[in-house]
């Protein structure tokens, strides 16, 4: 009973203040709640000191950068309740990537910090009290997927803690802060996630922070530093740098994995894990100050909580994951990218070894074409040289409403003698419609995203008589980045060379949680990419001409009478779409 009535003063205090002071946070999650395992002992952050400055940050944003077993999660909830709890009559919506995932959460995570607290337990309303919904006193949390039913979506909210930012659905998560709008100050935002790839998710928003490092005073030479985990773990035996470690180096005899350690970036010297866990040598720190950038952001590291995930531990867990790419976002916590998760910036530069064709009569023979048609339409030509498929030629279009676009690819087609070209169908048909009906028969092609093909292991549906294709987008991409990868795709230096680059480096491909909870695959875009997705269309032209020893077709005077277009039945359901 004392704690409520310690509980109800402090929510009095709070509703009195004008200022919402949330830097003792940490006090009332140590006062008001309990240990995870042991509901009988108060809630403690020792062995987890690096917990205490996020709990208490009173910025209107926050994220978090990390790796996992850092109890975060665990965290995480403790400050919505808490918020919930001191705020009075506030509402607060709790995301995760999907329903079920919310759901199960909702009872494994917060169900048990409420039922293992008697202040909050005893706010309960039993009427409002579902893995979805639940009411403390007078203020609510919702708790909801990014996929599937986000019935929180329309609920106007004083706080949004956005958990698992990296595998949670982008336009949901924008739609949520949204719902801040009207809320004091702009709310409360709270980020959290493992990492994925660059300038995505979490990492964006770290990028945008004050990019805090929790710093170790080290034994050795007395100096303030912060280890990066690939770059100062040191493997006894082992001189390669940590992130080409393969799961066959963790059984070979020459490596010492159970003596690898975090040497200081300084001195070189082992931080030792007792210096590691000594917290009256640890502390925040942070590389911009307060007010230059959007978020207040920490990276966590596991040996950020040493005695959870000793280096061996963590070196050890890579032989858990499939991909090496997981157990760098997961285990250690930073962005990771390789031949699956990227077009390589070393494939493409070595690739940029042609010389430019240039346009003008006669200029090729047997090319293909392709298209991504927008205010400025992204032209590539290519050409097929053996096992590579090289591109040729590239320039940029701007549409003014005058067909300049239609009338520079055609001339560009007739050119390089192009015998397949494949253009982007969206956001207006109207420029394929045009080239299909200019060129002879099956010489080109509109193409549409669409998330799966009728036959599921093709990544194409050719449909000859209307000259569509509907293309898997994420299957297409795969094929046309492990080309690139191989270095079977190259490229003329050109003056859109650096553009090309930019473009494709700008693609990465990530895996979330879609609403059935199955962890799926796809490209999204961190800038431009218009050139990466002509490039999928010229490798899907490529794809559909025979090479081995078969002639081009002679280009001819257009005859209408062979083509049966159906630009509007042609397209695939609205559903299966993508842009």
């Amino acid at each position: 009973m004392l704690a409520q009535a310690d509980a109800f003063l402090t929510r009095v205090r709070a509703a009195a203040s004008k200022v919402r002071d949330l830097s003792r946070l940490s006090d009332w999650i140590c006062a008001y709640t309990t240990h995870p395992k042991d509901t009988s002992a108060p809630w403690s952050f020792e062995d987890h000191e690096m917990q205490v400055e996020i709990a208490n940050c009173d910025a209107p944003k926050a994220c978090v950068r990390k790796c996992s077993q850092v109890g975060l999660s665990e965290l995480s909830v403790r400050i919505v309740l808490g918020l919930l709890n001191i705020y009075t009559n506030s509402t607060a919506i709790y995301t995760l990537p999907t329903t079920n995932f919310a759901r199960k959460f909702a009872k494994a995570r917060i169900d048990s910090v409420i039922s293992g607290s008697e202040v909050l337990s005893a706010s309960v309303n039993k009427d409002n009290d579902s893995s979805e919904l639940k009411q403390l006193a007078g203020s609510f949390l919702y708790i909801s997927g990014s996929f599937g039913q986000t019935s929180a979506i329309s609920v106007p909210a004083d706080f949004l803690i956005r958990d698992e930012v990296d595998f949670s659905n982008q336009v949901a998560l924008s739609t949520f802060a949204s719902r801040l709008g009207h809320a004091e100050n702009g709310g409360i935002t709270r980020d959290f996630s493992t990492p994925t790839v660059e300038k995505y998710g979490i990492s964006d928003k770290y990028d945008n922070s004050t990019q805090a490092r929790y710093v170790v005073k080290c034994d050795s030479c007395g100096k303030k530093v912060a280890p990066e985990f690939l770059n100062d773990v040191i493997i006894p035996g082992y001189d390669e740098e940590i992130s080409k470690l393969e799961k066959s180096d963790l059984i070979n005899p020459k490596y010492d994995i159970n003596g690898a350690f975090v040497a200081c970036p300084s001195c070189h010297n082992p931080l030792t894990q007792a210096n590691l866990c000594d917290a009256s040598k640890r502390e925040w720190v942070h590389a911009y100050e307060r007010g230059t950038r959007d978020y207040i952001g920490y990276q966590v590291y596991p040996y950020d909580v040493p005695k959870v995930n000793p280096v061996p531990k963590t070196l050890r867990a890579l032989d858990e994951y499939k991909k090496k790419a997981d157990w760098v976002n997961f285990k250690v916590g930073v962005t990771y990218e390789d031949a699956e998760t990227s077009f390589l910036e070393e494939a493409i530069d070595r690739g940029t070894c042609l010389d430019w064709v240039m346009p003008r009569e006669l200029a090729a023979a047997g090319c293909v074409f392709a298209m991504d048609v927008g205010k400025v339409s992204h032209m590539l030509v290519g050409k097929r040289s053996g096992v590579y498929l090289d591109v040729i030629h590239a320039e940029r279009v701007r549409e003014t409403g005058e067909g300049e676009v239609f009338e520079r690819a055609y001339e560009l087609m007739r050119m390089y003698g192009v015998v397949k070209g494949v253009i982007d169908a969206g956001p207006d048909f109207s420029t394929a419609l045009k080239l299909i009906t200019k060129g002879y028969h099956n010489q080109v092609f509109a193409c549409y995203y669409v998330r799966s093909t009728r036959t599921s292991l093709a990544n194409l549906d050719v449909k000859e008589v209307d000259q569509v294709i509907n293309a898997n987008r994420t299957g297409t991409l795969d094929e046309t980045a492990r080309a690139a990868n191989k270095g079977q795709i190259r490229y003329a230096r050109m003056e859109e060379s650096a553009t090309i680059k930019a473009h494709l480096r700008a693609l990465k491909r990530v895996e979330t949680d879609n609403a059935a909870g199955e962890r799926v695959g796809s490209w999204i875009k961190t800038d431009d990419d218009h050139y990466s997705h002509t490039l999928n269309y010229l490798k899907i032209a490529d794809s559909m001409v025979d090479y081995r020893g078969a002639k081009a077709p002679v280009p001819a005077t257009p005859m209408m009478g062979k083509l049966k277009l159906k630009s509007v039945s042609s397209q695939p359901p609205e559903s299966e779409l993508i842009s």
